[in-house]
């Protein structure tokens, strides 16, 4: 049951992300696309942890730098969510949003501008260490690399078309891997190599 869970959310949190965009009002989330990510959100973050702690299980380590990261990624993205919807819901402007912003720096330094940046780094760190671990082949870790350099440009950016790009690369490259986990459970495919005698 766990793993049909975990798999469901796998491919659940990134299609509603990709959906949102959809939705974008201009260059912005507005109330629709925010509700949708939110929702993403939540429904990603799941699977997300036990991605990890699947990597936990490797290298422990790792695992739980990993896991912190998807939780701060987690609180970033319900941030950055409930920011567009409350912008959309009361019709303050980007510029007024981030004015708004400045006058509580610490506070928003701690809810939006250094949880944002650790989804995408979640991405790349997931990419390498399901790669490095060889819980997956090494061209879906560099896909999710990838998908983690695409993610932030085309949200600094807002646009439209690298948004759908990135979208589309996640949302490829989390399929793939919940199939796998859904078939394996994302079981090591090769020892690791011996340590050298001394």
């Amino acid at each position: 049951m766990i793993r049909y869970l975990h798999t469901l959310s796998l491919v659940a949190g990134p299609l509603l992300a990709a959906v949102a965009t959809f939705f974008w009002e201009g260059d912005r989330y507005g109330v629709t696309a925010s509700v949708l990510l939110a929702f993403s959100t939540v429904a990603w973050i799941y699977g997300l942890l036990g991605l990890w702690e699947r990597v936990a299980a490797w290298r422990p380590w790792f695992g739980g730098v990993g896991i912190v990261l998807a939780l701060a990624g987690f609180l970033g993205g319900m941030a950055f969510s409930f920011q567009g919807f409350f912008e959309g819901l009361y019709g303050v402007s980007k510029t007024g949003s981030l004015d708004a912003a400045a006058e509580h720096p610490a506070a928003s330094a701690l809810v939006l501008w250094l949880p944002g940046p650790a989804f995408p780094l979640g991405l790349c760190a997931l990419g390498i260490a399901l790669a490095w671990s060889r819980l997956a082949p090494r061209w879906l870790g560099g896909l999710l690399v990838l998908s983690g350099v695409c993610f932030p440009l085309s949200r600094v950016t807002r646009s439209e078309p690298i948004a759908h790009l990135a979208d589309l690369l996640i949302l490829v490259a989390f399929t793939v891997i919940a199939v796998a986990y859904l078939r394996t459970g994302l079981r090591r495919t090769t020892p690791e190599p011996a340590p050298a005698a001394t």
